[in-house]
């Protein structure tokens, strides 16, 4: 009974997270990844207002709840604009970057340390189950949650102004013509939504602590709750939110001394996503999530002189790096093996329009698989790192076997909950890192005339491994299994009758892609020596897929990978002075740009011809400005006297 009062409390705030998140979903097509960080943001801004600086906490909660809930929805309504349009891939990442940025200023204010923060409610018992107390505290919450669903299911049903939000997706056009504004509409729902963060953040807070990742993860426990409404009834909602609550909580009592299934609670709401996803027949589900990302645009081409010489260019200066970094030098290197890392991610995301938010999880299986295979059982250097990528290679096969019926968010929904469960309970098990609390330790090669403890040899030998995964990777791109690939992305139906399983095609470039981020992962266990499992956090997915993205908004393939490996691991190497928040915003701030700049919305060719057409005009208005002036008018009078004096 305990547990189940602690699975009511919980679930009452999971249930009212996933109601903002449907509710803004079903009007503006967004799923938000930063609606944990805006509840995390409230949760703070509260605690300055009531605890710092002693404002009651009714007056505080209020300020935050209705202040800072409407500034977020409209700021959050202008940028929801902005990407409603694009791939599911850059909504994520467009979200992801808000998250990164909230996070950071979190940082950047309050410190990255936890802080305790006492229940503002009152704690003494109201009433007993079973000889179970049950607090005020608790009580309020699930009266708080209960209010706001059924407050809210009444405002759709029952408003006007209801009733539009429902019609904004199914008919903006129509409903504009009633004289009701869409843009108002989804505004409106966007504060709803941003308020129900608020208030989330402000009841949960008292059990986690003040911290901005953790309190960020709480939308990680709405999302089995949203999937349990089909990603659109309310009722269905807050009820996966008290399914998922109880689940969590009873699954604590019987499984947090059986290890590595004490990791299952945490997970518990991404084993009931999938399983509702899998299950749930299409029909069911809403449309605009599913829909097929398609090929990223491509961004304007070089001529193929021009692409020869910078391709040149760029190797000669890799080759020459030792002699340039210095001490640096391994920093290079790390980045030689995001490259790679990267590589896959644009392979199965940019090319195949296939969201893959676990590929931390597949450079983990590599690095474990590297280590065992040349630790234990002495394999040399080169084939450990091909079994590496070989051993992963069944993993992203499993999965998207798994994942055949799924597509758009739901595809990345699912890859997110496998990276999690990857994280939480295959990582403790003998299978990964085990009871190894220090990680576990990987060797560098040792032929000919390479030596283990030679930087810079082992730099030429990522150099070449990255050269072999670029020659390869390019080829499959022009190849016609490239040319099936971007027919996934853009016209899977098509595909189809051209009598190609897309089942197998999915499987066969999550296979490649996990292969190649296997071999990364072997490679970064050979870099460190020794890794461990936190090296590989879930969290790190996203950030991989944020960085691809707004890499390849400017530049092609290849490129955009080494752009990626430099901005993640050789820029911040040079930025020591700079800490961990300051590198978040950076970061977030960064995808976030990317993202309303991204899939080709941007023409950067009419971009240059306007700021070019802009530099000429302003050059003409400065040289007629200068015929006009009076100053050349007395240059031109004493040029022409000093001629005629001369005369």
């Amino acid at each position: 009974m305990p547990f189940i009062v602690i699975g009511i409390t919980s679930g009452s705030l999971y249930g009212l997270a996933g109601l903002g998140l449907v509710l803004t979903y079903r009007t503006s097509g967004v799923f938000n990844f930063a609606h944990g960080a805006l509840a995390a943001t409230s949760a703070y801004l509260f605690f300055t207002l009531h605890v710092t600086w002693g404002l009651p906490w009714p007056v505080a909660a209020l300020v935050v709840v209705a202040g800072f809930g409407s500034v977020a929805g409209v700021t959050l309504e202008r940028l929801a604009r902005g990407l409603a349009s694009t791939r599911q891939a850059t909504i994520v990442v467009g979200t992801v970057g808000l998250m990164l940025l909230l996070q950071g200023a979190l940082f950047r204010g309050y410190g990255v340390e936890r802080r305790s923060f006492s229940d503002f409610l009152p704690a003494t018992t109201a009433f007993r189950i079973s000889g179970v107390a049950v607090s005020w505290s608790e009580l309020i919450t699930v009266a708080v949650g209960v209010a706001g669903f059924v407050g809210l299911f009444l405002f759709l049903r029952r408003t006007r102004l209801g009733v539009a939000m429902q019609a904004v997706v199914a008919a903006p056009d129509l409903l504009a013509q009633t004289g009701a504004s869409p843009t108002r509409v989804r505004v409106i729902s966007w504060i709803i939504s941003s308020a129900f963060a608020a208030v989330t953040g402000i009841l949960i807070a008292p059990g986690l602590g003040l911290d901005a990742v953790v309190l960020s993860a709480l939308v990680v426990q709405a999302f089995g709750a949203v999937a349990i409404g089909r990603f659109s009834s309310l009722p269905l909602t807050y009820l996966g939110g008290l399914v998922i609550g109880l689940l969590a909580a009873i699954g604590t009592k019987y499984l947090s001394a059986h290890p590595p299934l004490n990791g299952i609670p945490a997970v518990v709401p991404f084993l009931v996503l999938i399983v509702v996803m899998l299950f749930t027949p299409p029909r069911l589900l809403p449309k605009g999530a599913g829909r097929q990302e398609g090929a990223m645009a491509r961004v304007g081409r070089l001529s193929p002189r021009l692409a020869m010489g910078g391709t040149v260019l760029g190797a000669v200066g890799l080759v020459a790096l030792p002699a340039l970094v210095g001490s640096r030098l391994p920093a290079y290197s790390t980045g030689l093996v995001f490259v790679v890392l990267f590589l896959s991610l644009s392979l199965l995301t940019r090319i195949s329009g296939q969201i893959s938010l676990c590929h931390a999880a597949f450079a983990a299986v590599g690095a474990v698989t590297f280590s065992q295979l040349t630790a234990s059982s002495g394999w040399p250097w080169p084939l450990a790192i091909i079994g590496a990528g070989v051993v992963t290679a069944p993993v992203g096969a499993l999965l998207a076997l798994t994942a055949t019926r799924l597509s758009g968010i739901y595809l990345a929904l699912a890859t997110y909950g496998f990276g999690l469960l990857m994280e939480n309970v295959i990582f403790s098990t003998w299978l990964m890192f085990g009871n190894h609390a220090s990680g576990l330790v990987g060797r560098r090669p040792e032929f000919g005339p390479i030596h283990a403890n030679s930087d810079t040899a082992f730099y030429y030998v990522l150099l070449a491994v990255v050269g072999v995964s670029c020659a390869v990777l390019v080829a499959v791109q022009r190849a016609r299994l490239g040319r099936f690939l971007r027919a996934l992305a853009d016209s899977p139906i098509a595909l189809s009758t051209m009598g190609l399983g897309l089942h197998v095609t999915r499987v066969l470039v999550f296979s490649l892609s996990a292969f190649f981020a296997g071999v990364a992962g072997g490679l970064y266990m050979s870099q460190t020596t020794r890794l461990g499992a936190p090296s590989f956090n879930s969290l790190n997915s996203l950030l991989y897929l944020a960085v691809v993205l707004a890499a390849g908004a400017f530049s092609g393939f290849v490129t955009s990978a080494f752009l990626a490996a430099a901005a993640l691991v050789v820029v911040p190497n040079y930025l020591t002075s700079v800490t961990v928040e300051v590198q978040s915003l950076l970061f977030g701030a960064a995808a976030l740009a990317a993202a309303l700049v991204a899939d080709g919305r941007v023409d950067w060719s009419v971009v240059g011809a306007r700021w070019s057409a802009w530099a000429q005009r302003t050059i003409e208005g400065s040289r007629e400005l200068r015929r006009r002036s009076p100053v050349r008018d007395r240059e031109l009078q004493a040029h022409a006297a000093a001629g005629g004096a001369e005369t």
